[in-house]
């Protein structure tokens, strides 16, 4: 069945970093290409078995170049990332073996 606006109670209203995400994609961790479009937020699965007790992501968040990376450590189980517009997700830096998801209004 195709998407049906009728049935959709948030379509058309203004989206905001509170609001609910229109959209949820799996991300590829990747050094050389940003996310399309960049996320407003990310949640990030980290498997039991992950090296050392925690993971780590590297983020490069909107509006800062690529040398302002950021490590951001996630202990095991499913959970948000801070609350930041994302546009990078590294591959170099990132645990393998994650599952990271990007929410977007659009």
């Amino acid at each position: 069945m195709p998407y049906d606006p009728a049935r959709d109670p948030l379509n058309g209203l203004a989206a905001s970093l509170s609001s609910p995400a229109r959209r949820l994609a799996p991300v590829t961790p990747s050094d050389t290409l940003d996310l399309d479009p960049y996320a407003k937020a990310l949640w990030v699965f980290v498997p039991e078995d992950v090296a050392g007790g925690y993971a780590t992501i590297r983020i490069t968040t909107a509006g800062t170049p690529d040398e302002a990376s950021v490590d951001v450590r996630a202990l095991p189980g499913l959970q948000p990332l801070p609350p930041c517009q994302v546009r990078r997700v590294w591959a170099s830096g990132t645990s393998a073996g994650l599952s990271i998801y990007a929410l977007a209004d659009r």
